[in-house]
């Protein structure tokens, strides 16, 4: 029917256009029917002069008032028309319809395909003239239309000016519509939605975009924008010219670090794909974070607001460590003054990933105490502050206690009272020149393809550290226990390394860190023991380098060996003699040069090498401020010295212990079997409770173990060493007599 109402037209003798009213969902059908007729269709955008200036509708009256002329096309469509009126408003609309109603085209036949003014049309029908055969409207003609009017100043290529409105309707464009035009829409009959931003534009084009403007600026948006018209409006595209495809976590620091619209794009990418994020910690911080510019801060400081114990908190803390691990210290810094406002809960913020975290740790732990979590905090503390059980004959219990000792009072910065009395009474017996002197081991080590290493002021306190270093390098182990000659200054120290033939180098980083002002550290300006923290940075640095020559091949043994050690209590306990020598005093007064005025009344003091040397904790008067520790006396910590041999590890050997259960009896104790999968070279022990007991061989991989203190039921987790070298952990489950592990003195019962 519709079309046939056409073809009644084409036939007839009406010399007026004929008014076709059609609604958007008959559109486009009809214009396929009207093409099969034959017609020419005649487009409103091509009489726009300009792109964004207005159809000249005079010049298309001219065109239809002419087309008579043209016998070959004089059956003619006009389509757009209907819709530029209706930008145009009611009063243009009524004008000139009224003139196209009126419009004689001769014998041509003109038909006007028209949308969205269906009320303007049934006002023409008021003059008689105007009947059906001139005008039809479709049953359900209803159009729906809105306009969004961008700002001209924003870029937006594909929907710039009037003309290019006008062809997007023409070809049966329906619902919203976009155009970006200087053109004067005040009286538009559409629905008009107004965009001032680019932020507004790309909500409009991307479905269910929902950041908030705040994310980023006008300028960023406008940016965004211009890329994603280039980009077919394909926010994924963008993203993948700018390379934020696949694992968007990678490359965090590198991606993130700076203000520029790649770090801000970077930002963005994170926000729309956030559920598609392994790190729990970034979709976190994401989601808290409506603002680019506070993105990188909220990632470094929103760890702060979590409890250590809520349930999330484990998981955030290794993911954020993650994400921060090539931060640079200046921000990791503002990290850690922000992390203060709560003492109790900051220890459990911070990481061992930067200088200043691991200086934060070692001041909170001096101050409030060593917490369980330390561990996974800072694990290279804990295996400093590990109890290292020696094993240097009878002098392995004084050595293991002491040291123990004097590391809690290292890491406190307190001394304490009966540790005091224990120096004085070392200071008169001198216990130390029961070992061996450090030439004396030398001499008895194979030196052929060995790299002496002299690692300056490199005491025995850090044993358990460096133990734990060569096992997680693969190493193997060797450890001797020597002492120094007085004054422990490197002056008399230092022979062994000029006789040295072989392969050889000093580090004097450790000695600068301890007391000159080249390492960094006054105890005038902060009196906590920070320093730590760099000293195990340092020793950390020899053993990688330890493992790397050995792993080339370059040597067959690296040897570690120390001229001295060095003292951090000595500093605590600010004990100043009476005596005032002309010299002064050197290494923070510990020793100085003898002098004729001297009583002997220095009951802590040894005279050796033409040297007074101070023994228990006490310096002369007149010597120079210590900076973090001191040497040159003769307490344990100074005197007691290192001589680590590293070589490449057998990693093939593993132990077992051959009992699930041992009966333990309240007399004599127990024992257990160790079953080693290869013959062994060296003597084998286990650690149990900071009490080293020997291993007794059975056969080449058997070995018995006494333990006579194990007298109670229970569990007992103990550690399996070859020679030096740590093997592995085992625990030996003990049981009663009964049968019963959680047994207690089983015959006492």
């Amino acid at each position: 029917m519709p079309i046939q109402v056409v073809k009644n037209y084409l036939t007839s003798d009406v010399k007026y256009p004929f008014f076709f009213v059609v609604g958007d969902g008959q559109y486009k059908g009809i214009k396929e029917k009207l093409l099969e007729l034959g017609l020419s269709f005649i487009k409103v955008s091509d009489f726009c002069r300009d792109d964004d200036k207005p159809p000249d509708i005079d010049s298309l009256f001219e065109h239809l008032k002419t087309a008579d002329t043209n016998a070959n096309d004089n059956k003619l469509v006009v389509i757009g028309i209907g819709e530029y009126l209706a930008l145009r408003g009611n009063n243009e609309a009524v004008r000139v319809l009224s003139q196209l109603k009126d419009l004689n085209i001769g014998n041509a036949k003109v038909v006007l395909l028209l949308r969205g003014i269906t009320a303007q049309i049934n006002d023409l029908k008021a003059d008689p003239r105007f009947d059906n055969r001139r005008f039809y409207k479709l049953d359900n003609a209803y159009s729906d239309f809105s306009l969004t009017l961008v700002d001209p100043s924003i870029e937006l290529s594909n929907s710039k000016g009037i003309k290019d409105l006008l062809i997007k309707l023409e070809n049966g464009m329906c619902g919203n519509v976009i155009v970006q035009t200087k053109a004067n829409l005040d009286e538009t009959l559409f629905t008009v939605h107004k965009i001032n931003n680019a932020y507004e534009c790309i909500k409009l084009t991307i479905p269910n975009f929902n950041l908030p403007f705040s994310c980023g600026c006008n300028e960023l948006w406008t940016e965004l924008l211009r890329e994603l018209t280039l980009n077919d409006g394909s926010l994924d595209a963008v993203f993948e010219k700018n390379g934020f495809v696949g694992s968007l976590e990678k490359d965090f620091y590198v991606r993130v670090a700076g203000l520029g619209y790649r770090n801000w794009l970077y930002f963005i990418a994170l926000k729309t794909k956030s559920e598609t994020l392994s790190n729990s910690y970034l979709r976190y911080v994401l989601d808290k974070t409506n603002c680019f510019e506070d993105f990188k801060t909220n990632v470094l400081n929103a760890i702060i607001e979590v409890p250590h114990n809520d349930k999330q908190f484990n998981r955030f803390y290794d993911d954020r460590k993650r994400l921060v691990e090539k931060f640079p210290e200046s921000d990791i810094a503002d990290f850690v003054v922000n992390n203060r406002k709560n003492t109790a809960e900051s220890i459990y913020k911070l990481t061992n990933g930067t200088k200043t975290e691991r200086e934060e740790i070692i001041a909170w732990v001096s101050q409030n105490g060593v917490i369980p979590q330390i561990d996974d905090i800072y694990p290279e503390l804990a295996a400093y502050l590990k109890k290292y059980t020696f094993n240097c004959g009878d002098l392995s219990d004084l050595l293991t206690e002491y040291f123990d000792a004097y590391k809690k009072q290292k890491i406190s910065n307190k001394l304490e009272d009966d540790f005091i009395e224990k120096v004085e009474k070392l200071a008169k017996s001198r216990d130390y020149n029961r070992l061996s002197t450090r030439n004396e081991i030398i001499e008895g080590i194979d030196k052929s393809d060995t790299y002496l290493y002299w690692l300056d002021a490199f005491g025995v306190e850090y044993l358990a550290f460096i133990s734990e270093l060569a096992y997680k390098h693969g190493l193997s182990i060797s450890i001797n226990i020597a002492r120094a000659e007085l004054p422990t200054i490197t002056n008399f120290n230092q022979d062994f390394y000029e006789s040295w033939q072989g392969k050889k180098e000093k580090n004097d980083e450790l000695d600068n860190i301890k007391h000159n002002d080249t390492g960094g550290y006054n105890f005038e300006n902060n009196e906590l023991p920070i320093h730590l923290a760099k000293e195990l940075d340092i020793i950390s640095g020899v053993l990688d380098k330890a493992a790397t020559e050995l792993a080339l091949r370059h040597c067959e043994r690296f040897l570690i060996v120390s001229d001295h050690g060095a003292s951090r209590l000595a500093v605590l306990q600010r004990k100043e003699e009476k005596y005032e020598t002309g010299t002064k005093g050197e290494h923070s007064g510990r020793c100085c040069e003898s002098f004729d005025s001297y009583n002997n009344d220095l009951q802590f003091a040894t005279e050796e090498n033409g040297y007074l040397v101070l023994a228990d904790y006490g310096r002369f008067k007149g010597s120079r401020a210590a900076n973090v520790e001191v040497h040159g006396g003769a307490s344990l910590e100074e005197v007691v010295v290192p001589i680590i041999e590293l070589t490449l590890k057998d990693s093939k050997i593993t132990v077992d212990l051959v009992e699930e259960f041992v009966t333990v009896d309240y007399k004599t104790g127990t024992e257990i079997t160790l079953f080693f999968n290869k013959p062994l070279k060296k003597e084998v022990s286990i650690v149990m409770s900071s009490i080293r007991y020997p291993a007794f061989s059975l056969d080449d991989n058997h070995y018995k173990v006494i333990l006579p203190d194990t007298k109670r039921a229970g569990n007992y987790p103990a550690d399996v060493y070859v020679g030096d070298d740590f093997i592995g952990k085992i625990l030996i489950k003990a049981q009663g007599k009964s049968g019963k592990i959680n047994e207690g003195f089983d015959n006492l019962l």
